[in-house]
């Protein structure tokens, strides 16, 4: 409970961050099969756009984006100014997560330094980007022995 959020990642096995890493992988996966709308990077296609997953498969009952349609009766200029707002969010959170990284690891980030007594992290955060993923390789290697015959 007194942890900061890079160590709870670091304290998730090995195997939980895989189960994450590929449920996010296949909801991508998802997004980047061609439907009824095109491929926001072809012409026509729609930037923010997400195909509905509802009917597709028996497990899937609710679509994900809008379960219960509430914005079934918005007008295409509320459609739009919500695709805006949803994008600009997307961005502030990016900068946000990158701030509170840069913070914890004693980088001066103007609005996080009047916080007193900010989290630091001691680890490295960067570890999966520098090729050092060996510190979680024995706890890998013990999982496949017991699962692979």
């Amino acid at each position: 409970a007194d942890v900061t959020p890079q160590e709870q990642w670091d304290n998730i096995p090995v195997i939980g961050k895989l189960q994450i890493l590929v449920f996010i992988g296949m909801l991508e996966s998802y997004g980047e099969i061609p439907g009824e709308v095109p491929h926001y990077t072809q012409p026509g296609g729609i930037p923010g756009y997400y195909p509905p997953l509802v009917g597709k498969r028996p497990e899937f009952l609710f679509n994900l984006y809008d379960p219960f349609n509430f914005f079934d009766e918005d007008t295409a200029e509320d459609k739009e100014r919500g695709l805006n707002v949803e994008l600009n969010n997307g961005r502030a959170a990016q900068l946000a997560i990158m701030a509170m990284l840069s913070t914890s690891k004693g980088a001066v980030v103007p609005p996080l330094d009047s916080i007193p007594g900010f989290p630091q992290y001691s680890g490295d955060v960067m570890i999966p980007f520098e090729g050092q993923l060996h510190v979680a390789m024995p706890e890998l290697a013990a999982w496949t022995q017991q699962v692979l015959p």
